[in-house]
């Protein structure tokens, strides 16, 4: 296997690049002051352009043709063949990228991400305003070069995202959902029990973060915790997965963050080792990854059988005095609500088509910036009946559009849409979830999602994914009846 170590070889000093980028990213979030960010844009900056002349270098795709052209090509595994092709897949796709329009491309989303993150603390959609248009205005051009025939640049974005979906899928898949769920949104009964606001510091929050993480099934001395304004989770490779959570005295949002956001971390750490060699390729599906953060966050966070074997000691390490069931109450307070990332499993749906509708706009060239977060403002009433009373709660919310993340916002429905398809399948092929939960058996179905969907990384996107595991195409049919079991007393 002479090419292919060669080839290997050659993608270590890719990776190390990526791990120096996306390090800097984590120091730029979590502990850099902000009078640092110039020069680490600069510092980032120069190895990102180093990683984009490496991997479209002759060299490169040269490595790339000897492995696939040769008998070493018929030994590896159906899943290494498929990344190999991919690398070369992606070396032709970005050949076209000008070298100096890339490096300008990675300085701005580093300003533009960072001039969010102060317009969105000053609530002042103005001061991030003039980022955007020129981050979509360069993304534009981006696809261009990437795809200079196409006719729908937006749905190159959302085949990068996802590969093999596109917008028609997603209208069909969501106006089924949105006709749905719109009526078991209005007819909701409305709890009014308050969230529970109570003080912690960062490190309670850190310990008591592993501990959650650890309990469902990711590997604490293979990650790391932060504390950041946005829950994300982040892969330097497959033995350092970090995570952050924001410290918003709600702690409620707390635990739902920090189990969405090891659902990701463990699909992360649990890709084949063979596939983890391939750093240089995004190896996850972002629908299919979704779908997994999702699940743990919602099928089974949310479910009061999750808590029951380890309530004691929740109780304990937040200092909490209620009974389990106000405090899982507080889990599923299924009403509208103005911030994605707070909303409920149901109310959720929602969020995600407004943001569908308006970034389809933007592409189709209907949108007047200025106006923008007037038409955000609109549909949030239309959807949900919300009056937004200002940018840090509207427009301002997200962080993907300032990092040019167009065609990402689908992927979280695409996710749930599957997830209610999985949960039907785990009940018949594992057993009753419910019972699973309540008997502190969570790393059973842990490791069901393992072995079916998370050591393939990326080898298979969404669609293919429903088929393997669930025998069927991706449909509505199974969340609808989750939420209406849950939430509605609407006869679908």
């Amino acid at each position: 296997m002479e090419k292919f170590e060669k080839l290997l070889d050659y993608l270590k000093q890719v990776e190390y690049l990526g791990y120096t980028v996306a390090m800097l990213r984590w120091e730029m979030d979590t502990v850099a002051s902000k009078k640092s960010y110039d020069y680490l844009i600069d510092v980032s900056t120069k190895y990102e352009i180093e990683s984009f002349r490496l991997t479209q270098s002759n060299e490169y795709i040269e490595l790339i043709e000897d492995v696939a052209n040769s008998d070493e090509f018929n030994k590896l595994n159906e899943m290494q063949k498929h990344y190999l092709s991919s690398l070369k897949k992606d070396f032709y796709k970005m050949k076209n990228v000008p070298e100096e329009f890339y490096k300008g491309y990675c300085e701005l989303r580093n300003k533009s991400l960072n001039s969010w993150v102060e317009a969105k603390e000053k609530n002042d959609y103005e001061i991030f305003k003039p980022y955007l248009i020129q981050i979509i205005s360069e993304t534009k051009k981006l696809y261009n070069y990437i795809y200079p025939d196409s006719t729908n640049l937006y749905d190159c974005m959302l085949n990068d995202y996802e590969e093999g979906i596109k917008s028609e899928q997603i209208d069909k898949l969501f106006t089924d959902l949105k006709e749905q769920i719109i009526p078991i949104i209005r007819n909701l009964k409305v709890n009014n029990e308050e969230k529970l606001d109570k003080k912690y510091t960062d490190e309670e929050l850190v310990n008591f973060g592993k501990f959650l993480l650890e309990y469902i099934g990711f590997d604490n001395t293979r990650g790391a915790l932060g504390i950041y304004t946005h829950g994300y989770t982040m892969k330097l490779n497959n033995n350092d997965v970090r995570i952050t959570f924001s410290n918003d005295n709600d702690i409620t949002d707390i635990c739902s963050t920090i189990i969405h956001e090891g659902g990701h971390g463990i699909f992360e750490q649990n890709i084949d080792e063979s596939l983890a060699k391939f750093y240089t390729y995004d190896i996850d599906k972002i629908a299919l990854h979704e779908s997994q953060s999702r699940f743990f966050e919602n099928i089974l966070g949310r479910n009061i059988n999750f808590w029951k074997p380890i309530y004691n000691d929740v109780k304990e390490q937040l200092n909490l005095d209620i009974p389990i069931e106000d405090f899982v109450k507080m889990f599923n307070n299924a009403r509208p609500s103005n911030i994605r990332t707070k909303a409920d499993e149901l109310t959720y749906c929602m969020h995600i088509i407004i943001r569908y509708e308006l970034e389809r706009a933007i592409f189709n060239g209907d949108v007047d910036f200025d106006k923008l977060p007037q038409m955000w403002n609109e549909k949030y009433k239309e959807y949900l009946g919300l009056d937004i009373s200002n940018d840090a709660e509207g427009i301002l919310q997200d962080m993907h559009w300032s990092e040019g993340a167009f065609g990402y916002f689908p992927s979280y429905l695409l996710g749930s849409i599957f997830d209610g398809m999985l949960l039907e399948t785990i009940n018949e092929k594992l057993g009753k979830v419910d019972q699973m939960l309540e008997q502190g058996r969570i790393r059973e179905i842990t490791k069901f999602l393992n072995e079916n969907i998370h050591k393939y990384g990326g080898v298979y996107n969404i669609n293919e994914v429903a088929k393997r595991v669930c025998g069927k195409e991706l449909e509505v049919d199974g969340i609808v009846k989750y939420f209406n079991n849950k939430y509605g007393n609407i006869e679908k």
